[in-house]
């Protein structure tokens, strides 16, 4: 009798994986769009299983179309695990996207490249006057159910950085390590790429979405005038003939 209790509930669950394998696409979406409030869809196709989705955008910012691939091993972890991939010429995005079950996002083997301004848009903070392209390659990117940074770890580029100042002026390329912090949060180790803006600095965030950033900057060529006045509007250069910086203030939600 238990034996066949057993079979029966062995049966029982693969035709429920059934059921969710052929679950229309739209379930997908769902699951996201409770997660991540913004966000906008005009059509979708397929199942849970493999899927894609057209028109979407979020916060207002356009991703283009949207495929994913379920990977129904990872549930085994705790985790509901796609891989995505974006079909836009100005935001290309790639990697593994999860939900917890605490209501945790976490991104895996995630890299990407676009715009600066575009990034701000998505990420929810206000465009600064800067312009340049961001590649990234994250390791693992998680963040709370507030949507707040838990940790990070991976590598940012920073290509053809220009501050928007009147004129645009070259500050360069700049590359950003990531690391997550003690106890929770992450770090940022930034430095140039022998760019016209000689920069060191690390870059703290917390979850409580406070950020600090410590560093120092210079000129690399002393030619270089406009871009000394322009550090010179942070006051004079220390005696080694560099910038002390320290800012600090809290993300916007």
């Amino acid at each position: 009798m238990k034996r066949f209790l057993g079979y029966g509930l062995l049966g029982l669950l693969a035709f429920l994986l059934f059921l969710l394998l052929r679950a229309p696409a739209g379930l997908v979406v769902g699951l996201f769009d409770e997660r991540l409030p913004g966000l906008n869809v005009q059509a979708v196709d397929g199942t849970v299983l493999n899927g894609s989705a057209w028109g979407v955008s979020w916060r207002d910012t356009s991703i283009g179309k949207l495929n994913w691939n379920w990977r129904p091993f990872v549930l085994l972890s705790g985790w509901l695990e796609f891989r995505l991939d974006t079909d836009d010429p100005d935001a290309k995005l790639m990697g593994n996207v999860a939900i917890g079950w605490d209501r945790q996002l976490r991104f895996r083997d995630f890299s990407g490249r676009l715009p600066l301004a575009k990034l701000s848009e998505l990420a929810g903070q206000p465009t600064p006057p800067l312009r340049g392209m961001v590649e990234f390659d994250l390791r693992e990117l998680k963040l709370n159910a507030a949507g707040l940074p838990q940790s990070a770890a991976g590598v940012v580029h920073l290509l053809n950085l220009h501050i928007m100042l009147g004129q645009p002026l070259n500050l360069g390329d700049f590359v950003v390590q990531l690391s997550p912090a003690t106890p929770e949060g992450f770090q940022g180790v930034i430095k140039d790429n022998n760019a016209p803006l000689d920069l060191a600095g690390i870059l703290n965030v917390s979850p409580d979405r406070r950020y600090r950033f410590s560093g120092s900057a210079a000129v690399r060529d002393a030619g270089n005038q406009a871009l000394r006045q322009m550090l010179n509007l942070l006051g004079p250069p220390g005696g080694d003939g560099r910038w002390k910086l320290d800012f600090s203030g809290t993300l916007a939600r």
